[in-house]
């Protein structure tokens, strides 16, 4: 363990093997830090936040703090950040508003520099959130999804899985699983192709996405016959059934 001599550790603090906290950082109480964690310099680090293993925490990030809700009244509520995720340069990760409420990061994230996750925020794993990027309260944010620079995002919005939101990107709705999404207001583009690939899906899972797009993007269907005409037409692999029940539960309508 290497800890700076004007770091400074609350001694409720539980630090593990190997962690290494750099010069003038402040680590709150109740805080717990898995092994082989690296927490840069000048970074706060606040009560009952809880980090996983082989994280690596850069300069300038501040993790835990307080909602930006202006009735927010004190809470004990946290942040968990799974094992493998790295939070870049001042980027800001903010607690739950409800008491013993969590905001969930996943494991191997990147939350690149000056990126903000607000309150109850839930992240899958191997999430990528770009430069600049802001997600407003209880976003979910689910596996492998790819989120470009200087996004906003609005609050109880829900992306899919292996998903890609484009750059300056204004979220408003939900962003289906294996989609791409850009523009203000963001608007389908096509599915996330380079992405599946890269994802290892087999080309018949992929080929079976790209018809039930075409389909859900016809002009002259709504969602409800959408949903139908992909049922009776595409082949019900599981990456289907879940883009169905995706668009079905939807609470704020998807891109489209």
């Amino acid at each position: 363990m290497t800890i700076h001599s004007s770091a400074i550790i609350d001694p409720g603090a539980e630090l593990g093997a190997d962690v290494s906290v750099g010069p003038f950082s402040i680590i709150g109480p109740r805080v717990r830090i898995g092994r082989g964690t690296t927490i840069g310099s000048h970074s706060l680090i606040e009560a009952n936040t809880i980090i996983g293993e082989n994280c690596k925490i850069f300069h300038g990030a501040s993790i835990g703090g307080e909602p930006q809700i202006m009735s927010f009244e004190d809470v004990s509520s946290s942040v968990e950040i799974g094992d493998g995720t790295v939070v870049r340069e001042y980027a800001t990760i903010h607690r739950s508003m409800f008491n013993d409420g969590v905001t969930r990061i996943g494991k191997n994230c990147l939350l690149m520099a000056y990126s903000h996750l607000g309150h109850d925020c839930e992240l899958g794993d191997q999430v990528v959130i770009v430069n600049g990027t802001g997600l407003s309260g209880h976003v979910i944010v689910e596996d492998q999804a790819f989120i470009s620079g200087l996004v906003g995002v609005h609050q109880f919005v829900r992306i899919g899985r292996n998903s890609m939101v484009g750059g300056m990107a204004g979220v408003n709705q939900d962003v289906l699983p294996f989609s791409t999404v850009e523009g203000t207001p963001a608007r389908l583009l096509s599915i996330n192709a380079i992405g599946l690939k890269r994802a290892n899906f087999k080309p018949d899972v992929r080929a079976a996405i790209k018809k039930a797009f075409k389909i859900f993007a016809q002009p002259d269907l709504n969602t409800s016959q959408s949903i139908e005409k992909i049922r009776s037409e595409v082949e019900m692999h599981e990456e289907i059934k879940y883009l169905l029940d995706f668009i079905k539960n939807s609470t704020r309508g998807v891109t489209k």
